[in-house]
């Protein structure tokens, strides 16, 4: 099944500048590919080089547009807060060989850094040199740390302070993306190759960036309205080799190479001779115990964005067509030393919310997700499990289905604020009016059922399983008028303890914070967790607003008993003033000891006595 194509180069119409039929019959009659759902397939040498050309030229053709132009943690402290055990996730913090790395951006140079502090047995923080990053970086997207080696991911662009957001959009100029390696705060490997990172992981052999290019070839017109800037366009792309259009890297500074081998290519299977797309998402993989054997496919389809499990790569993105969705998600294997295609296949609706990094779950040789989508003026949500059978992935089971229609998640008009899967159980939120907590059986994952619903007020968004039988949310309590509508300005932040040992989850506990909110709705690498015992501690930042002082941020901490018991053990509130709020604010707890990152400060407490500060360090 193939999409509408968006862009097309049609010769059939007339060309702006008045220019002979006859000169536009000899123009380029090709088209820009539309977004498929076909299986992958490897190509190289003129395939790939005539599919990329033609990407280029159709985007370019203006002139129907009317002229428009896994490490584990150490023990008794919190690591970065993952979707996948096991599979690390950049952040601007971390924390490894009693080592904390605070990435950002330099309020008065605009310059990026990584700051280091070693930690002591008293707890107290000594100040150590800041990495040296590579001149072509100016920000800072994410950190990963191990006992060994610092990871730092950056790129020449200045968005933000040290956190990964959404590249730019497709037809900006590519930026360049930098990787360096520091051991003992020694650069020992720097890469830099052009494109925009779209996101990363680290298992415990290797760094796996998932990047986009765009070819830039020299004197191609990224706007042609007229015949002849399409004759101009056809020249130089007719002339331009192959490796013109592919993505170069450089190995510590050296001179451009290649980043992809062209043999490592996949394009969907059905393209057809006069279709193009010049939308290439790369995947690399970089060994860390042995940069140099840096390996890179890419393919020319739809991705936005990833998941990652311990065994394979998932990359997915939205088809979309005049009356619905689909979700078309592609297989990578981790197995090899190169990223190795193995599958893919498609699903009714799209991936959304706030928290879709959660939407995803491989358990056995099984995918699972949730999808939604607007089927009648109404917004359906599905849950899906996939397998794979040769090089596609097939449904295998989904709810509701034909045999159990009544099984639907979520009442009409309400959308999914949060899932969380863990072991045979998902545990799903939506929202409208109050907060249905679903509960999903998925101990056979070809008959998955839905077996609990529970209401209340207002929404969880975001969802944390403390143990089998206690589940944590983070959202927001709402209040509901006399005909059941939300009262939007009775908000404050809401944390709920549910026991779910049973088929129906029960409120064990709530909290509310009045005219506040977390960061956490959104970020899931807010917050910081550690299990001592029979006890969770929880830190995470809450943020208020005042007409006097502006953005207030601090840090809550909790502790949850194995029993269900929930409470509030203290509030860390520094008196902070800076260019940075809550989104970049994060927390490291290391036994006793509580390190609150905010801006580029760190804010040094104790557990018993969260609430005194006793060091702060810049």
């Amino acid at each position: 099944m193939r999409a509408v194509s968006l862009i097309a180069a049609s010769v059939l119409l007339a060309a702006c500048g008045g220019s002979s039929d006859n000169n536009e019959s000899q123009l380029w009659q090709v088209s820009a590919a539309s977004v498929s759902e076909a299986t992958l397939t490897q190509v190289s040498g003129q395939q790939l080089e005539r599919y990329l050309k033609y990407g280029l030229y159709a985007r370019a053709d203006m002139r129907h547009l009317d002229g428009a132009v896994p490490v584990p943690a150490d023990p008794g402290s919190s690591g970065t807060n993952l979707v996948t055990q096991g599979v690390d996730e950049a952040d601007r913090v971390k924390f490894a060989n009693q080592t904390l790395y605070v990435s950002g951006i330099d309020a008065d140079t605009d310059t990026p850094y990584v700051k280091r502090w070693q930690r002591h047995a008293d707890g107290s923080l000594t100040a150590l040199d800041a990495v040296t990053l590579a001149p072509q970086m100016r920000q800072v997207l994410g950190l990963y740390a191990t006992d060994e080696q610092l990871t730092v991911l950056g790129d020449d662009r200045y968005d933000n302070v040290g956190i990964a957001l959404s590249p730019p959009e497709w037809g900006a100029a590519n930026g360049n993306i930098s990787v360096q390696l520091f051991e003992q705060g020694n650069s020992v490997y720097q890469l830099q190759f052009d494109g925009d990172l779209i996101n990363s992981r680290r298992t415990a052999d290797a760094v796996w960036l998932v990047s986009r290019y765009q070819p830039e070839v020299a004197g191609y017109q990224s706007f042609a309205g007229s015949v002849a800037a399409n004759e101009s366009n056809m020249q130089v792309l007719e002339n331009a080799e192959l490796s013109d259009l592919l993505p170069k890297r450089r190995l510590n500074g050296s001179i451009p190479e290649p980043l992809i081998a062209s043999q490592q290519c996949y394009l969907p299977s059905d393209v057809q001779s006069n279709e193009g797309s010049d939308r290439m998402v790369v995947l690399t993989r970089i060994a860390t115990a042995a940069p140099y054997q840096t390996e890179s496919s890419c393919i020319l389809a739809s991705v936005a964005g990833l998941y990652m499990s311990a065994e394979h790569l998932y990359l997915h993105g939205s088809v979309n067509y005049e009356s619905h969705s689909r979700t078309v998600l592609h297989k990578f294997s981790l197995d090899d030393s190169a990223v190795g295609y193995q599958a893919t296949g498609a699903v009714d609706g799209y991936i959304g919310g706030s928290q879709r990094a959660f939407m995803l779950y491989e358990q056995q040789q099984y995918l699972m997700l949730l999808t939604s989508d607007r089927a009648d003026a109404d917004l359906l949500h599905r849950f899906w499990v996939l397998e794979q059978d040769g090089t596609e992935l097939k449904t295998v089971a989904q709810l509701p289905d034909a045999q159990q229609p009544d099984q639907v998640i979520g009442k009409p008009g309400e959308d999914i604020y949060a899932v969380r899967f863990a072991g045979d159980r998902v545990y799903v939120v939506t929202f409208e009016r109050t907060d249905p907590l679903y509960t999903l059986d998925i101990s056979d994952p070809l008959q998955p059922a839905i077996i609990g619903e529970l209401e209340i007020p207002g929404y969880s968004a975001y969802l944390h399983s403390i143990s089998d039988n206690l589940l944590w949310g983070l959202g927001q309590q709402i209040d509901t008028n006399e005909q059941g509508a939300p009262v939007w300005n009775s908000v404050g932040a809401k944390i709920a303890l549910f026991d779910v040992s049973a088929d129906d989850a029960v409120v064990q506990d709530e909290l509310v914070f009045a005219e506040q909110y977390s960061p956490l709705e959104y970020q899931h690498h807010s917050l910081a967790s550690v299990q001592l015992g029979d006890v969770t501690r929880l830190a995470l930042p809450l943020s208020r607003y005042s007409a006097e002082h502006g953005e207030q941020v601090s840090l809550l901490t909790l502790e949850v008993t194995s029993n269900g018991t929930m409470q509030k053990t203290g509030e860390l509130t520094p008196q902070y003033s800076g260019y940075f709020g809550s989104w970049g604010a994060r927390s490291v707890l290391v036994n006793d000891d509580i390190y609150f990152v905010l801006g580029d400060s760190v804010y040094h407490s104790q557990w018993q006595q969260p609430e005194q500060v006793v060091a702060e360090y810049h």
